[in-house]
């Protein structure tokens, strides 16, 4: 990553009062557990150089979810090649290689109007983690966002003019949208209803079309990619991965933990037996060298951009692109659709495991989200 300032502020060096600092903020800035996270977290932010000097203040107060996906962003594309700078804070992000130059602008979909921040961790898991299965509702918050980062036109910009453009999303507003794959977004870019399910349980494919996505209060049109205001975003990335937990995994991962301690996660993967229509749990532990930063995201390549996305730019990544009104996709890697991270002390290993097991006996496999 490009780094142009010799001197950063530090992102844990608190800039605001504790009345005003976001509930996550002060149990990482605390808590032994995220020390390995707090140190990537700074590495990260120094290497990157973020033009926006607002950029700590926001961390600690109530831009946490969006600096923390954005401080990923940054340590993703670098861990791909690329070389990772900004002329400007718009777009977030400048990525350079050998015989390519494109842009990266990180988006983030929260709860509608300017809901409370919450007070405590509780309470910001609590939120986190509230279950909804409908599809149209998260099409709906993706949308709404999708919509007013293309209104912005970084395509005239002159130092974009061009270029390919990419919206990197992520949910953060409950409804359990960490739990959600990529399909709602599938689903509202390209006007696929992906799936159907017949009386008799079976799940099929279907390239049916959504038409219209009824969220719980509002409905919108499917087809984003079809929108002429989606003309000059060459593709969408997806993640439900750029979180905290991400962070202590891949400090872990890197030997940045706190001594003595470790981290277990569980979720579903892609099961890659012919014929399977449901995902199977896995149960690991973090290993070094054992997650790359990509694991888990998807590309979406708009097929009607001004200026595509060569898809060299993320080759090895899981790619979805759509050729002669079909939608092929690439996978590469692993295929995580969701999971959980608990940093334990080693000394609690049987606990925590035990705690595992209770939580994945009681998994719902019928809902659209697998947990």
């Amino acid at each position: 990553m490009e780094s142009t300032t010799k001197l950063r502020s530090k992102l844990f060096e608190t800039v605001v009062d504790e009345t005003l600092q976001h509930p996550l903020f002060r149990e990482i800035a605390a808590n032994v557990a995220h020390m390995g996270a707090r140190t990537l977290m700074q590495q990260t932010f120094e290497q990157w150089d973020s033009p926006d000097r607002q950029f700590v203040r926001d961390f600690q107060t109530e831009g946490f979810d969006a600096r923390v996906f954005e401080l990923y962003l940054a340590a993703t594309l670098d861990s791909l090649g690329w070389t990772v700078g900004a002329e400007s804070d718009r777009p977030d992000f400048r990525c350079l290689g050998s015989d390519l130059e494109f842009y990266v602008e990180a988006a983030t979909a929260h709860s509608p109007g300017n809901p409370k921040t919450p007070t405590s961790p509780d309470e910001y898991y609590k939120e986190l983690l509230s279950a909804t299965d409908n599809f149209d509702e998260v099409a709906v918050r993706f949308g709404s966002v999708l919509r007013n980062k293309a209104k912005k036109a970084y395509q005239d910009l002159p130092h974009v003019a061009g270029k390919p453009i990419v919206i990197a999303i992520q949910g953060f507003f409950g409804a359990g949208v960490l739990f959600h794959t990529e399909t709602p977004l599938i689903r509202y870019l390209y006007d696929l209803v992906l799936t159907e399910i017949d009386e008799s349980g079976t799940i099929y494919p279907t390239d049916a079309p959504v038409g219209f996505h009824i969220g719980d209060s509002k409905t919108i049109k499917s087809d984003w990619f079809h929108n002429r205001d989606a003309a000059y975003i060459s593709a969408v990335m997806w993640s439900n991965s750029g979180t905290v937990a991400k962070f202590n995994r891949m400090a872990a991962s890197l030997g940045l933990g706190a001594p003595g301690w470790e981290i277990h996660r569980f979720g579903t993967e892609l099961d890659p037996q012919p014929g399977a229509t449901k995902p199977v749990l896995f149960v690991e532990r973090v290993e070094p060298c054992g997650e790359p930063w990509e694991e888990g995201l998807v590309i979406m390549h708009n097929p009607r951009a001004k200026v595509p996305l060569p898809l060299s730019a993320f080759e090895g990544m899981t790619q979805i692109r759509q050729v002669d009104n079909t939608l092929r996709e690439d996978l590469r890697g692993r295929k995580i659709y969701n999971q959980r991270s608990f940093p334990h002390r080693e000394v609690d290993r049987s606990k925590i495991l035990e705690m595992i097991d209770v939580w994945i006996s009681g998994i719902e496999w019928g809902s659209n989200r697998v947990f």
